[in-house]
């Protein structure tokens, strides 16, 4: 016997341990020809107790973080060689002796780090595959050893192989689940990356068969085929997502409500997820969530806690002040000075005489883990109400676990409504509408009010107006008379000025006279006055021969549009121009072609969001689709803009090359440990609802700055990597993986909360 098998056997016998040895984590099969091993050499623990200087601050709650190594790492060298392993099994006849892998190929990731700059400690996790020349057969059970001289720390794992329940890393499926009445797509797909080895030709698995098998009753059938789809090649952004050819494992047809698992012969089975009508409603919650959680100025009275402090003037804390300025983006100092002046945390030289404050310049949402709020940031109200106009009010859920919740007012009013309110607080004394506010001081103290621009008048005419409408549809006649008065006096002091002045909202541009129409059409569903709804007509692109309603650059009049078209197909009134409402639609049918029918049919990932917003990879941008959904008459496009939705929200909720949400708080797969809000809080973990960029391009240099400082550590060399897995588990690099409500988070809001709320009912 050699050293190494009885070593192992005086290891699995429990006389002696391998505690300074690297920790094996997982032991599974990819497929029937390929085993995985996950090993980690040590982890992060981070500081999570509420307590010390820095506890509930954000970013800057930096505690004292530590590293917990497992003694000797993973022997990399030892580690990819095929002497180091062997596979044997009781009942296979292939595998009655110990077989060596013919081959072994190798991953690494960097797996969290502490805050310690410039230079921090970091973990390593690694997943070896375990290559046989003869296929494992389902049923069996088998014994993988490693030898001592990998440094794992437990040298002999048993596992089974069992088509039915043998989760593969290959299957990508929607791991929260699936509304059973959704006809048009069920999706699944097949491909598999496994390092240095390159992408798994799966092609000898077409068309063997898709099946499902009911989780609590075992019970199978046939549900489809595994069928070829696209070469690995350019996706979303341009990037190489895959970096493999992809096959997909449709069940379109299968309905029935209930817990199960796919599977295909050979290759094992997909995680347990769920049909049922219900289904979207956790995803939008946590999204929901999620926006709560990047409010400045909650109470610290839920678990868990928001981000503090308060910053609410002459309150919280008590000497906070804000002071108004003459300065902002259009100033002829704004752009001289370089950098994001929403940062620059001294505005003082541009203080009105005799520093006039403004106590009531408090609440809103946060630009990621930034406490400036700037007039870019007000898209967040137009995608957290738009799913609510667009369903005509059928999102009332008011018990999703904000402090509004149970006021009798749906959850998602109330979230909006805090950004609407934030930005009617910000008037500089004179009537004028103030485009933000600046990060504040080190001591939390002082923070400066941008000047008023007659351009974001337009902007709170537009929220307000578009929140009267909210408010309409829930019967809230007070409110709609609040709003309604709020968007008119907002209307009034813009006064045509600055119709052509423009500011960027996300990636699009945003002029005044986007939002004067999209602020003319929520009016005029509100008051019938036609003259609000000549300036629908009078302010759309389209009058001019224009067919993209979004243009990058250029104009945003999605909003508006879909105000209009809401009156025209929601009854609300009678309009006067048809054939506007009608070449609206075609417009937005036309762009959702170009933007969203011929991407979803020639990416690899089978995504439908706008290229336009494609760097940041996890954005998902539909909204085009969305709109048009609700308002087409046309039946076959109605069905393929819900495909097109559908196979977005699927890519987000688990069908991606990492085979996780793409949102923290959300399921047993769902991102961890990004740049976000939440540590240190005395509660496990970070805060709820937030996508993060999955970024790899360099802001500049560290480990803060610079996504390559993860992936120079990591092997094979980043260029090698599908780009779908440009994701480190690190709580302190913003150029990796931190958020923006504006960016990251608005578009999946709208699409999550659009799909809960056109949900029906299973006969």
């Amino acid at each position: 016997m050699r050293l190494s098998r009885w070593l192992c056997l005086i290891a699995s016998s429990g006389l002696f341990g391998y505690a300074s040895a690297a920790k094996v984590t997982d032991v599974r099969t990819l497929d029937e020809r390929r085993l995985t091993i996950t090993i980690r050499d040590s982890e992060i623990v981070y500081q999570d107790d509420g307590k010390g200087p820095t506890a509930l601050q954000g970013h800057e709650s930096v505690g004292e973080d530590t590293v917990r190594r497992f003694g000797k790492p993973l022997d990399v060298v030892l580690g990819t060689k095929g002497t180091s392993f062997t596979v044997k099994s009781a009942t296979d006849p292939n595998y009655r002796r110990e077989v060596n892998p013919v081959k072994v190929y190798r991953r690494s990731k960097v797996n969290g780090t502490t805050g310690k700059w410039p230079e921090p400690e970091y973990a390593m996790e690694h997943v070896l595959y375990l290559e046989f020349a003869e296929p494992l057969k389902s049923g069996n059970s088998y014994e993988v050893s490693l030898d001592e001289a990998t440094q794992a720390d437990k040298l002999v794992h048993t596992f089974k192989f069992d088509v039915k329940s043998s989760v593969s890393e290959a299957l990508h499926v929607n791991i929260i689940g699936y509304n059973p009445n959704h006809g048009v797509i069920k999706s699944a797909d097949l491909y598999a990356w496994i390092g240095d080895g390159g992408a798994i030709d799966y092609s000898a698995y077409a068309g063997r068969d898709v099946n499902i098998v009911n989780a609590k009753t075992g019970r199978t059938q046939k549900v489809g085929t595994v069928k070829d789809w696209k070469k690995s090649g350019a996706d979303l952004g341009g990037w190489n997502i895959t970096k493999s050819d992809v096959w997909t494992c449709d069940f379109t047809g299968f309905n029935t409500p209930g817990r199960y698992r796919l599977y295909v012969d050979g290759i094992g089975c997909s995680p347990e997820f769920e049909l049922s009508d219900e289904i979207y409603r956790a995803p939008y919650r946590t999204s929901l969530l999620g926006f709560f959680y990047m409010r400045i100025g909650a109470e610290p009275n839920v678990s868990p806690k928001p981000r503090q402090p308060r910053l609410i003037p002459g309150k919280a804390p008590a000497d906070f002040k804000v002071i108004r300025t003459s300065y902002g983006p259009w100033h002829p100092d704004w752009k001289k000075k370089g950098g994001d002046q929403w940062d620059n945390k001294d505005w003082s030289m541009y203080a009105e005489p005799g520093n006039p404050t403004n106590p009531n310049a408090y609440g809103g949402h946060s630009d990621a883990l930034d406490w400036d709020r700037h007039m870019g940031h007000i898209s967040i109200i137009w995608d957290l109400l738009l799913p609510y106009i667009l369903t005509n009010g059928n999102l009332k859920d008011d018990n999703l676990g904000i402090p509004e919740s149970f006021n009798d007012i749906p959850d998602l009013i109330d979230e909006a409504q805090y950004e609407v309110d934030f930005w009617l607080r910000l008037r500089d004394g004179k009537g004028g509408y103030a485009c933000g506010l600046n990060n504040p001081d080190k001591d939390h103290k002082l923070m400066y009010q941008a000047a008023a621009k007659p351009v974001m008048a337009w902007a709170n005419a537009a929220n307000c107006a578009m929140m009267a409408e909210a408010y309409r549809i829930a019967n809230r006649p007070a409110l709609v008379a609040k709003y309604r008065d709020e968007a008119v006096a907002a209307w009034n002091f813009a006064n045509e000025q600055d119709l052509d002045v423009s500011f960027q909202v996300g990636d699009s541009v945003v002029r005044g006279r986007d939002l004067k129409q999209m602020a003319a059409a929520f009016l005029f569903s509100i008051t019938g006055d036609k003259k609000y709804e000549a300036v629908v007509a009078d302010e759309s692109v389209l009058k001019s021969g224009e067919r993209e309603l979004d243009k990058k650059d250029a104009h945003y009049q999605l909003y508006g549009t879909a105000g209009y078209l809401h009156v025209w197909k929601h009854n609300v009134r009678p309009i006067g121009n048809v054939t506007l409402a009608n070449r609206m639609l075609e417009a937005l049918q036309a762009e959702s072609e170009q933007k969203h029918f011929l991407p979803m049919e020639s990416r690899p990932s089978r995504r439908s969001s706008d290229e336009s917003y494609g760097w940041f990879q996890s954005r998902q941008e539909v909204q085009r689709l969305a709109i048009l959904h609700a308002f087409t008459d046309k039946a076959d496009v109605k069905e393929k803009a819900l495909k097109a939705m559908l196979l977005e929200a699927d890519y987000g909720l688990g069908r991606n090359p990492m085979n996780m949400v793409q949102m923290t708080g959300l399921g047993r797969r769902a991102v961890e440990d990004i740049y976000t809000s939440g540590r240190n809080d005395g509660y496990p973990g970070v805060h709820p609802g937030h996508t993060p960029y999955m970024n790899a391009e360099p802001w500049g240099e560290g480990y803060m700055f610079d996504p390559k400082w993860y992936a120079s550590k990591g092997y094979p060399s980043w260029d090698q990597w599908p780009h779908g897995e440009a994701l480190w588990r690190a709580r302190y690099c913003f150029a990796n993986n931190e958020f923006t409500p504006q960016q990251t988070m608005r578009g999946k809001m709208c699409l999550l909360a659009y799909l809960y709320g056109i949900r029906e009912k299973s006969r």
